[in-house]
């Protein structure tokens, strides 16, 4: 088995043209994301996050495209919403205390 990379050039006209491309190309991107906007994630490692960020280790997926990091909504410890950027490898699916019956 052999992988191969195929480049190709397209010319992009007209702000439509190029807003129609990026529309694609953005949905391409969420369709590949393991997180999808609005969804609760969990912080399953804090390395490089400050302890007063990410209350609970819980955040909301706000953007998650291909790669090294992803925008998160978390709370401060003061309980302020802060958008930051923290590393898509330390972060996981939530799973809900209410779903595994705690």
């Amino acid at each position: 088995m052999i992988t191969v990379t195929e480049t190709s050039k397209r010319t992009l006209s007209s702000p439509d043209e190029i807003a129609a491309f990026l529309e694609q190309r953005f949905a391409q991107m969420l369709a590949s994301s393991p997180f999808k906007p609005g969804e609760a994630v969990r912080i399953a490692d804090r390395a490089g996050l400050p302890s007063d960020l990410g209350a609970g280790d819980v955040g909301m997926m706000l953007l998650d495209v291909p790669g090294a990091w992803s925008h998160v909504l978390l709370l401060t410890a003061a309980g302020m919403p802060i958008v930051v950027q923290v590393a898509s490898a330390n972060l996981a699916k939530r799973v809900a205390a209410e779903a595994v019956g705690a």
